[in-house]
Order: C-alpha cells, then sequence, then structure tokens
C-alpha cells in the first residue's frame, strides 16, 4: 500500500508471543509441580507469570495497529478470505488437536472441540476476537475517521472496564453455563478487549505522532509499567482483586504501560535483530504449537522449579519454530498452524 513499515510492531509481536509462552510455562510448571514447590519460587513464578499477562491483549493491540496503518481508506477486497484460510481454519485444525488430546472417546472429542471453537475452550480463543475487530474494523472505519479519537477512545475504555469489572467482581450467574462464562466464556466476546482495538486504530493511523508523545512523556513511559505491576500485586495479594488472569480490568493500564514502554525503547534503533524478526515470523505457529508441546512435558523432579519453567520456555518456543519450519515445506501446513510472517529483507529502510 505503500505504506511505510512499522518496526517497531515486530518487536511487539515477538515480545508479546514471548509472553504468552511465559505464561502457559508457568501454569505448566506449577502445575506439575504442586505438591512440592518451595513458597518462594512458587511466588517468583506467580510474578513473572503477571508480568507476562500483557501478550494476549497486545496481539489485540498490534492487529489493529498493523491494519489502521496499512490499509488507511478500506480493507483490500480478498481480506477476509486470506484470513479465513490461514487464520480461522487453523484454529479448527488446533481445536481439534486440543479436543483429541483431552477426550478418551468419539463423543468427547466433538463435544470439547465444539467448546473450543464457539467458547473459547483453548488459548486459540484469540482467533475469534480478532475475527470479531476485523468485522469491526470493515464496519466501523468511516465513522472512526471522523470521530473524535479522545472521546472514543475514553467510551471504549469505560465500556471496556465495566465489562471486565462485573465478571472480575461479582459472583457467577448459578448453573453450568453461568459458572463457565465467569470463569473463561466472557474471555470471548470483543467487549472484553475493545479498548485495545480502538487504541491501536488510532495509533496505527497516527502512529508518527504517538512516537513524538511517547517521547515526550519518556520518563514516566520508563516509570509507568512497574508501577502498574507492583498495584496488580498488591491487589492480588490482598485479595481484592485476585482474578490469574490478563481479564483483569487493572490490565488496560499496565498492558498500555508496557506496549508504550516497548514502543519508547525499540523506536530509535536503526535496525531489527535478527531474532526479533524471527521470533515475529514465527510468532502465530508458535502461539498455536507451544501449548501442545507442554501438554506431552512430564515432571522432572531433579530440577528446580524455576529451571523447570525456563528449560520448559526453550523447549516449547524452539520446539515450535522447528515444527513450523519443518511443516513449511509443505504447501498445505499453512492451513493446519497458519502462515509464517513476512519480514524485510533489509533493515531500517522503510522504517516509520
Amino acid at each position: 500500500m505503500g505504506r511505510p513499515i512499522i518496526n517497531e510492531a515486530y518487536w511487539l509481536r515477538a515480545i508479546s508471543c514471548l509472553a504468552v509462552a511465559v505464561t502457559h510455562c508457568v501454569n505448566t510448571t506449577l502445575g506439575n509441580y504442586e505438591e512440592s514447590i518451595p513458597q518462594l519460587e512458587e511466588y517468583f513464578l506467580i510474578v513473572i507469570r503477571f508480568i507476562a499477562f500483557f501478550g494476549t491483549p497486545t496481539f489485540i493491540f498490534i492487529s489493529e495497529l498493523l491494519l489502521a496503518h496499512s490499509y488507511p481508506n478500506k480493507l483490500p477486497q480478498d481480506f477476509f478470505i486470506k484470513r479465513v484460510k490461514f487464520l480461522l481454519i487453523p484454529f479448527i485444525f488446533i481445536g481439534l488437536v486440543f479436543a483429541i488430546l483431552v477426550s478418551n472417546s468419539l463423543k468427547d472429542i466433538l463435544y470439547e472441540w465444539l467448546i473450543n471453537l464457539f467458547l473459547g475452550g483453548y488459548h486459540g480463543y484469540f482467533i475469534l476476537i480478532i475475527f470479531q475487530f476485523y468485522i469491526l474494523h470493515a464496519a466501523l472505519h468511516k465513522y472512526m475517521v471522523k470521530w473524535p479519537a479522545k472521546k472514543v477512545l475514553l467510551i471504549a475504555f469505560f465500556i471496556n472496564a465495566i465489562y471486565l469489572s462485573i465478571f472480575n467482581f461479582t459472583e457467577p450467574i448459578a448453573g453450568k453455563v453461568g459458572e463457565y462464562f465467569w470463569l473463561r466464556g466472557y474471555w470471548v466476546p470483543f467487549l472484553g478487549w475493545l479498548f485495545y482495538f480502538v487504541l491501536g486504530f488510532y495509533c496505527g493511523r497516527h502512529f508518527k505522532l504517538l512516537k513524538a508523545h511517547i517521547e515526550q512523556q519518556k520518563y514516566m513511559m520508563y516509570i509507568l509499567p512497574f508501577l502498574f505491576i507492583s498495584v496488580i500485586c498488591i491487589l492480588t495479594r490482598s485479595h481484592i482483586l485476585d482474578v490469574v488472569s490478563s481479564k483483569r480490568v487493572d490490565m488496560l493500564f499496565y498492558t498500555v504501560s508496557v506496549i508504550f514502554f516497548i514502543i519508547l525503547v525499540t523506536m530509535n534503533r536503526v535496525k531489527v535483530p535478527k531474532f526479533i524478526y524471527i521470533i515475529s515470523k514465527y510468532s502465530f505457529n508458535i502461539y498455536l504449537l507451544h501449548k501442545i508441546l507442554l501438554y506431552f512435558l512430564k515432571p522432572i523432579g531433579y530440577l528446580n522449579p524455576v529451571i523447570y519453567f525456563i528449560f520448559s520456555f526453550i523447549y516449547s518456543v524452539l520446539g515450535a519454530v522447528i515444527i513450523a519450519k519443518a511443516l513449511g515445506y509443505f504447501s498445505f501446513s499453512k492451513f493446519l498452524i497458519g502462515k509464517t510472517i513476512p519480514i524485510p529483507k533489509e533493515d531500517g529502510v522503510q522504517k516509520s
């Protein structure tokens, strides 16, 4: 489209991808060492998990940031067709894989598969959210470019915050449906992520202006992530808000602060390191595959839990990249585990 590449997006995507893997590796470690983990190591891993919870919401932001930046006027005609083929079909396939892994009969497989596809039963629920925002972008783009950004951002923030607060601070409606929806079903509707979408839209359209504002407030940008994660830890320890997920209302503040922090520390780098390009390239594959690898990872009794966590992280991320690279030789693999993301041939040339 002739628009300059946002190099910072490679950093955001790679770091967010690794953050998602970190949260699941912590969960695996805590689950495998549930009976024997020392308290100090347990607290350390729990804090690491909270620090990494920005990963999934940042993906929402990145998706809309790049959409608004790359297509400032309208979406291409084949936009939805491509995303159905390379996002939705892999989501359906990996949902089936997880259903098979946790089931003992054909009936159970079908039940779990339907839960995965429509109720966010596995970590790929992110794709369902993204598609809702693709539809919202197509429907609201021509209006959002005219509406005052500050007002839209404020309204979106309050809608998002109120929605999350309902599920953070109230008891589930009686019954299995209510319990499931309060547990994880509320993750899927777009209202729980609306602010990240709106923020991504306006940041994508005005990225140079965003960077100028971040530069002006750089000292605050260095402080805010540490301030907000401290608040999250205090609220959790005091049991004021003890939800353990990225769907906490206070994550709205923390995630945005981390996004701006990453942009700040990367926006003056001329070159993107090869490692960041590689993780960014395989980020969707890592997102889909790493938890399958973790499913087969058993406890290793003689390893300290923190060392086990580090091992599980390297094993799941590296394993996912190796699988994606190996399957990449087959043209059909993009329909199973998604496409890799293109990276520029030269660094820094098209930086916005």
